[in-house]
């Protein structure tokens, strides 16, 4: 099937486009700040729900450990993919060799530490 332009219709100029606004969650750069962001609103949330000595236990035990399972293992992916990007700059010779690759590793583990911390402490 093929579609004509109507008259209603405008064709496409193939002019400036408006920029897309979820370009930041389109690498994994901007999904790791995500993560972070909402790891952070979890854990707030989380350190208010067990202040009540009733249903600490339960909520720590079917909600937060799960959460930390599940951010351990997104944080270990994003810390491989991160890596992995690094090298392959590297290996492409492009003038910027190192995108934080390091420092986004060291982001990676502190968050895996402090959710299981935070877990533990509360």
């Amino acid at each position: 099937m093929q579609i004509f332009n109507s008259p209603e219709q405008e064709p496409n100029d193939g002019g400036p486009s408006e920029p897309d606004p979820l370009s930041r969650f389109r690498t994994w750069r901007g999904f790791l700040f995500a993560t972070i962001v909402l790891n952070v609103l979890f854990v707030y949330g989380m350190i208010e729900s067990v202040r009540e000595p009733g249903t600490a236990a339960w909520t720590k035990t079917l909600s937060w450990f799960p959460f930390d399972v599940i951010g351990t293992v997104l944080y270990l992916v994003l810390l491989r993919k991160l890596s992995q990007a690094d090298a392959d700059c590297a290996q492409s010779g492009a003038a910027r060799a190192r995108t934080g690759g390091t420092l986004y590793a060291a982001l990676c583990i502190a968050m895996i530490i402090a959710n299981w911390i935070a877990l533990i402490a509360a």
